[in-house]
């Protein structure tokens, strides 16, 4: 059985944060991307994994920031793909389940993974892919929601369902960091880096 098999993406679905007419969901997710990117290191030819890349918006943005680095992207729906196909004609994307990563071992410089592994039942499985495709030295940097606060956010923003129904886990960074096992380079809360249990996302970035 598929580790993600309970994810549904609707059409347009990231769209529809990145660009939302409210200003504190359009702020909330665009400080993730922006965190995100400031975490990629400073090398040129890079080969750079989105492990979940929905519709391509950050491997887009990735791409407008260094247009010599190598970007990939992989995810599980279909409709997602076809976006990011059409979004990012540059990199190689393709549809792919986190639990067996169609790479071989030690092939990226980066692997990024935002707001995925809460959607994932077997989430140490796909961490050990992550880890598996990831060269020596490389980085990872995985984000992750705080539960409490965004099904309270949802709840004051009158957004429906208040419960993100396939987010089937929910991590602090402690939880996250026993999970991944790898030396924490940096650990960051966003969007204004409070304490966990007042930030929206928490933000590690790993070393292999």
């Amino acid at each position: 059985m598929s580790s993600t098999n309970n994810i549904f993406m609707p059409e347009n679905h990231m769209d529809e944060l990145y660009y939302n007419k409210n200003m504190a969901v359009r702020f909330a997710h665009n400080n993730r991307l922006n965190a995100i990117i400031n975490e990629i290191p400073k090398k040129h030819k890079l080969k750079i994994l989105d492990a979940g890349c929905g519709e391509g918006h950050l491997i887009k943005r990735l791409y407008n920031e260094d247009k010599n680095n190598l970007y990939y992207g992989i995810d599980i729906t279909k409709i997602a793909i076809k976006k990011a196909k059409h979004r990012c004609p540059y990199a190689t994307v393709k549809l792919c389940d986190l639990s067996k990563i169609d790479f071989n071992d030690a092939f990226f410089d980066v692997v990024i993974c935002t707001e995925v592994l809460e959607h994932i039942h077997n989430y140490n499985i796909a961490i050990d892919e992550l880890k598996r495709v990831l060269k020596l030295d490389g980085t990872i940097i995985i984000t992750f929601p705080n539960e409490f606060l965004l099904t309270m956010g949802r709840f004051f923003l009158r957004r429906k369902p208040i419960k993100v129904p396939d987010h089937v886990n929910s991590f602090t960074p402690n939880k996250m960091i026993d999970a991944v096992s790898l030396e924490v380079i940096k650990k960051k809360n966003l969007p204004f880096n409070f304490p966990f249990f007042i930030s929206l996302y928490g933000l590690l970035k790993f070393k292999k």
